[in-house]
């Protein structure tokens, strides 16, 4: 307590052991310094964190939920009309990387499926006193799975640039994000088409499963850029020059994704024929 006096801090009492002044009551230094006797507040802060964390939890769900129901009522109204895919814009382009992920995914499913059935063939098509047998041939999930989908969205994405790219050679009026919406847009019905081929090959229907995986690889490389490129007049340079450069740089690309899988399908069947030699 501080004596009202002299200022002096002083023990409890009637009187001040400096001066002498009489001292006030408990109840007036109470009154006086509000802090006295006053037990400390407890800031509810706990429980806004977890109201914060509740809040943002349901803007994700219902985030998430909307990008389903939009990405639905985008593949479907393709799917019903595939021209519709022509007023794609930039408000479209999570649902056309959604598209293009599917479609990576579908095509490395495929070629998982592929490289683990051609190495079960190898060791089992050569008899075991036969040189000595074959090996089991190992591929790991990464060559044949990861790999392969992560090229592909890369190649997707490398295409829409160079889209964009001849969208700009021809001087028109296209955003990289429409160009990127719209072809993802284009290729739901090649996905449709690999969709069938991939089914096709499930069942034993090789030739017509070949077929039409060859017609979806064609529409992503060269037929998508074409539409894009025809979409609006060009006022830059001719249009034929520059989808020449677009099919030739796009030709260069996809024999490189082909040359890394031939590798590793080589890789394949050297393993498998070594067991034939090891008796020698």
């Amino acid at each position: 307590m501080h004596c009202p006096n002299c200022g002096q801090e002083t023990e409890g009492g009637k009187f001040c052991t400096s001066c002498g002044a009489q001292l006030p009551n408990d109840e007036y230094a109470a009154a006086a310094d509000p802090t006295i006797n006053t037990p400390p507040q407890v800031q509810p802060t706990i429980q806004h964190e977890q109201t914060e964390q509740t809040r943002q939890s349901n803007e994700s769900v219902e985030k998430l939920k909307t990008a389903g129901s939009n990405f639905g009522h985008f593949f479907v109204t393709l799917l019903k009309s595939p021209s519709e895919a022509k007023k794609a814009n930039s408000n479209d382009l999570i649902s056309s990387i959604a598209t293009m992920v599917i479609f990576s995914l579908l095509i490395a499913l495929g070629l998982h499926l592929f490289m683990s059935s051609f190495s079960s063939l190898v060791s089992e098509s050569i008899p075991s006193g036969f040189f000595g047998g074959v090996s089991e041939p190992s591929i790991s999930f990464f060559d044949s799975f990861v790999l392969p989908l992560i090229e592909f969205i890369i190649l997707f994405l490398v295409v829409a640039a160079l889209t964009f790219a001849g969208v700009k050679f021809s001087a028109q009026a296209l955003t990289f994000t429409d160009v990127l919406s719209k072809y993802g847009a284009y290729q739901v019905p090649f996905l449709l088409l690999y969709a069938a081929g991939f089914l096709f090959a499930l069942i034993g229907l090789t030739s017509l499963s070949i077929f039409l995986i060859m017609i979806s690889m064609f529409g992503l490389i060269f037929i998508i850029p074409t539409i894009i490129l025809h979409e609006q007049p060009a006022k830059g340079f001719d249009r034929i020059y520059v989808l020449l450069g677009i099919y030739f740089i796009n030709l260069l690309l996809f024999s490189f994704f082909i040359q890394s899988f031939a590798k590793t399908f080589l890789s394949v069947v050297i393993d498998g024929m070594g067991g034939m030699f090891g008796g020698f």
